[in-house]
């Protein structure tokens, strides 16, 4: 039985986690049992539960709020991370850090491998690239990548829903592509870094600490790269809602906001998934993730 510290403990991939790793001695925690950006309250955590494994999850994820105040963005994402970082290394401890595929500027036209340089576009994607950074300061950490995440809480798919419910038809963005990914799939590819390390290889990335070698892994629902309004349309139509979706550019769906900082986002940012199957990672289509989630709302 691992012993397993979860930041960001009751979000959408907290709550995922405590079902798949039910066999596990788990303590999540959130901003209320340790302030990730304070290193005293993450030092007496890390002496009283003494973990083995570090799944770090918590993150200021508003990517227009990232834009309007990047100094909490910094002190969230990076420093936050940086302190928890600090923290494996001194016990050892093994870390697991939850990344982004806005962490890429979306021009590439093709799915990003893990050996793709960052350009991220957005202050949320600068702030969770220097979380990576700092997670590579430990020995055999593993950084997975993953996008479009959905699960228990507010996400997508609940807001497509309730919006049926109210709406003949609704503009969705059609010029920003990647792949929906389920809380509880990602949570299972979690469980297997853990089971499976070792022998779970170790993927040396480019070395910009110059000080250790990083596992990184692209962890997002497999299948068809949709957009935005693709995935809005497959909502519906599992569901059986008579809503029609109307695709517009994110300029335009943006058009109304000239008072608030819109982030830039990615207009291309699916992730390439060869490495993480490779390594024997859960991973499946995302339409069947979508079709079990759906399942389980409608009871």
């Amino acid at each position: 039985m691992a012993k397993i510290l979860i930041t960001g403990g009751y979000g959408q991939l907290g709550t995922a986690l405590k079902e798949v790793l039910e066999d596990e001695e788990i303590l999540l925690t959130d901003t209320d049992s340790m302030d990730i950006t304070n290193a005293g309250q993450v030092g007496k955590v890390f002496d009283e539960f003494q973990p083995e494994w570090l799944m770090h999850g918590a993150a200021l994820t508003n990517v227009d709020g990232c834009e309007e105040n990047p100094e909490l963005a910094d002190k969230v994402n990076r420093l936050g991370t940086k302190i928890l970082a600090e923290a494996c290394k001194k016990n050892g401890v093994k870390m697991i850090y939850i990344s982004t595929d806005y962490i890429f500027d979306g021009t590439k036209g093709s799915p990003y491998t893990e050996d793709d340089e960052p350009s991220p576009k957005s202050e949320y994607g600068s702030t969770k690239l220097a979380g990576e950074k700092a997670a590579k300061e430990i020995a055999n950490s593993y950084i997975l990548r993953t996008s479009w995440v959905y699960g228990e809480g507010n996400n997508f798919v609940r807001t497509m829903l309730k919006l049926s419910e109210k709406m003949d038809e609704i503009k969705i963005v059609n010029d920003q592509f990647g792949r929906p990914t389920y809380a509880l799939d990602l949570a299972k590819a979690i469980r297997d870094v853990i089971k499976k390390s070792p022998p779970l290889p170790v993927i040396p990335a480019r070395q910009r600490s110059g000080k250790h070698p990083a596992g990184i892994y692209n962890v997002t629902g497999d299948g068809k790269i949709i957009s935005w309004a693709d995935f809005a349309a497959e909502i519906f139509e599992i569901a059986r809602k008579n809503t029609k979706v109307i695709g517009i550019s994110t300029e335009e769906y943006f058009s109304g906001n000239k008072d608030k900082k819109i982030a830039p986002r990615p207009a291309y940012s699916a992730l390439d998934l060869t490495k993480s199957k490779q390594a024997g990672l859960s991973l499946r289509d995302w339409r069947d993730a979508l079709a079990e989630y759906l399942s389980k709302e409608a009871k």
